[in-house]
């Protein structure tokens, strides 16, 4: 038995669009994709004298010292008082490593600061974007590479953190044992084989829709099918901002509705928002047209990459249609999907699976996926038995 993973925790990374999530395989931490530039030192003193909020965790309030910026940063929720934010992950690509590697040395930090014993050695299961690419998804990696320290011959990450709510600074160290990188739909797909699937490979087509985009990526004999991997720039965040406008124009050109107002009418089950001054307006045929669009592009992705794998000579044994977002559309998806390949209600309630066949929510199944990528790597590596339960107990944000 190898004694070089001794106290190694295996950390599950996916940078979302919307929010960066981090898993330790018993607790769940994220927060928002952002970064950015800090008040001066003067409007930070002054900030704190203004603060009125009673929430004055880390999470809440995190800045890190970025050292190729030579300054502070801030991180999640602090941005909100930043002079200039940058949302790191849009479209379904990275749009600035030096940013992204600011969350990683966010989200272990805070991971760090949450645990009862010391978080002193990791491995990493990286979730990169599809349109990132495979060449994308290097360069970060030797970004990242590049930002550590060797010390000891153990390649160490330094982050030196501080409470901007309560000035406190803090510096820990963490070594990075290996980094495996796997697209962001891959994770889903390893919840699903440890535990639906017990440890069982199946051909599987993952549909993975979420704030920002939705994604296809195609599971073959446990490989990502790179060529037909792809996402879209089309998840519920462009649902929402077309239900906005239509509902503007609707009232007269009132008042346009924030997109996150009627996001949070949708997850409460509601169908009617008022505009004020204008009265209230019902949104429901709104949102099962914009649903109804939405499955016919990933019924059109699904047909085309079913006969290029059929030209391959591969059949998949499972549609997985998980993320956010799949309970919007997963009857309209699963119709056309039963429809296309000719199953019956039993064959299409066997072979089509959804949320509920996640053995965590939706929006965390990716970055527990990869959480049991790197910890099966380890399980390989020491030539063990791989551990296939999910237990988390804890889900920390940087909200209220």
């Amino acid at each position: 038995m190898s004694e070089s993973y001794e106290g190694v925790v295996p950390v599950g990374v996916d940078l979302g669009t919307s929010t960066s999530k981090f898993c330790d395989g018993s607790r769940v931490l994220y927060f928002s994709s952002v970064a950015g530039d800090p008040l001066t030192a003067q409007l930070e003193s002054s900030w704190r004298r203004m603060n009125r909020s009673t929430d004055q965790r880390w999470h809440h309030n995190l800045a890190l010292f970025d050292a190729a910026r030579d300054d502070w940063r801030y991180v999640g929720a602090m941005t909100r008082s930043s002079q200039r934010q940058q949302w790191f992950t849009e479209g379904g690509v990275l749009q600035d490593f030096g940013d992204a590697y600011l969350a990683l040395q966010a989200g272990l930090f805070l991971l760090a600061e949450e645990s009862e014993t010391p978080l002193e050695r990791v491995a990493l299961g990286f979730g990169m974007p599809i349109k990132a690419g495979e060449e994308a998804s290097d360069r970060f990696l030797a970004h990242v590479g590049s930002q550590l320290v060797t010390r000891d011959g153990k390649r160490m990450m330094d982050i030196r953190a501080r409470n901007v709510a309560t000035d406190e600074e803090r510096t820990v160290s963490i070594e990075i044992v290996f980094s495996l990188v796997q697209f962001q739909g891959y994770g889903a797909y390893m919840a699903l084989l440890f535990s639906k699937f017990e440890m069982k490979l199946f051909n599987t087509y993952v549909v993975d829709i979420g704030h920002g985009t939705w994604l296809s990526l195609p599971i073959v004999e446990n490989e990502a099918d790179v060529a037909l991997a792809d996402s879209q720039p089309a998840g519920i965040h462009s649902m929402t901002s077309n239900i906005s406008q239509a509902l503007f124009e609707k009232s007269g050109q009132k008042v346009k509705i924030q997109e996150q107002r009627i996001m949070e009418k949708i997850a409460a089950g509601q169908r009617e928002i008022e505009v004020p001054g204008a009265g209230v307006f019902n949104f429901e045929a709104m949102l099962d047209a914009e649903c109804e669009a939405l499955a016919d592009d990933i019924m059109k992705k699904t047909r085309l990459d079913v006969a290029a794998l059929g030209a391959k000579g591969v059949s998949l044994d499972y549609i997985a249609i998980v993320g956010g977002g799949a309970e919007l559309v997963f009857d309209k998806v699963k119709k056309r999907v039963a429809a296309f390949f000719g199953w019956d209600e039993k064959m299409a309630d066997e072979r089509i699976v959804g949320n509920d066949a996640l053995p965590v929510q939706a929006r965390f199944a990716n970055t527990t996926g990869l959480m049991l990528l790197a910890r099966d790597q380890i399980a390989i590596d020491r030539d063990e038995d791989v551990d296939p339960t999910i237990d988390i107990t804890a889900v920390i944000s940087d909200k209220m």
